[in-house]
């Protein structure tokens, strides 16, 4: 299972935040898996749990990580007034295509902290899932799986090969009495494990933001690229800037473009994601 964790990403001036926060005192937030190691195409689920010392009806502006290497079949969300608050439980059903290790990003919540009146961004943790199953070399794509059934194809064929000219070589042995040495059949190579490079993720951040043209993508989009870069959640535009992996000025205008339209205000938006989406079809020229 995670470990959970509870990050709050530093106060941003009101301006860029959604009108009518709710105001939230944040105790835990926490994103889980009920399988380590889910199975290749077996369904399994992902977990966030929010605890919050207010009485609440709904939770609002809470935003899914975003989801592009397993396919969501459906969610369920619950919320139930205890003692001390409310807790809010959202079980979301995925499955996985493919073998081998999967990152999710944190779930994220924009409230009003009740601890000091400020605006804030809360984190969950994040997520490394392993998926197992069968004998299949981590797949990320059609294309590798069609790679990966040729070179099973290839391994039988091989043996199968080897059984006949066994076969063949005891008849001869058993005619002419001799004892020659057999022949040694090398295994075929293993097929090669398919890296997703940054430009592959490039356009499945375009992609998504392309699909969903809300705040919350443009969050996660961003946090995706930061990762892209060395960077980690809680550095600024400017720490960011700084880093060596930003010094192409293609990539530093995405990485602009996205800070914008992470936390513009609400009428520059969807301005702010046009913008976005051009930045990221230039990184992709």
């Amino acid at each position: 299972m995670a470990v959970w964790l509870v990050f709050l990403a530093a106060a941003m001036p009101a301006a860029a935040w959604p009108a009518q926060l709710q105001r939230l005192t944040v105790d835990s937030f926490t994103l889980s898996s009920d399988s380590a190691q889910p199975q290749i195409e077996v369904p399994f689920h992902l977990i966030i749990t929010l605890h919050v010392r207010q009485n609440v009806t709904q939770i609002d502006d809470l935003e899914l990580p975003i989801l592009a290497e397993l396919e969501l079949l459906g969610d369920e969300r619950r919320l139930e007034t205890v003692r001390d608050g409310t807790n809010y439980r959202e079980t979301i059903s995925v499955v996985a295509h493919h073998t081998g290790t999967i990152a999710i990003a944190p779930a994220t919540l924009q409230a009003i902290d009740g601890r000091d009146g400020r605006p804030k961004q809360f984190y969950s943790n994040g997520l490394k899932l392993q998926v197992v199953g069968g004998s299949l070399e981590p797949l990320q794509s059609a294309q590798s799986f069609g790679r990966s059934a040729f070179a099973v194809l290839v391994r039988v064929l091989a043996w199968t090969a080897g059984v006949i000219c066994t076969i063949v070589l005891l008849v001869l042995l058993f005619r002419t009495r001799a004892a020659p040495t057999p022949a040694v059949i090398a295994p075929p190579a293993p097929a090669p494990v398919v890296v997703r490079s940054m430009r592959h993720q490039l356009g499945d951040a375009l992609t998504v933001l392309r699909a969903e043209r809300s705040r919350g993508a443009a969050v996660a989009v961003r946090a995706a690229v930061w990762r892209m870069v060395g960077a980690s959640d809680g550095e600024t535009l400017a720490d960011v800037l700084h880093r060596p992996q930003a010094a192409d000025p293609t990539t530093s205008q995405l990485l602009r473009a996205l800070e914008r339209a992470a936390f513009t205000y609400d009428a520059d938006l969807p301005a702010a994601i046009d913008a976005a989406c051009v930045a990221l079809e230039g990184s992709l020229a």
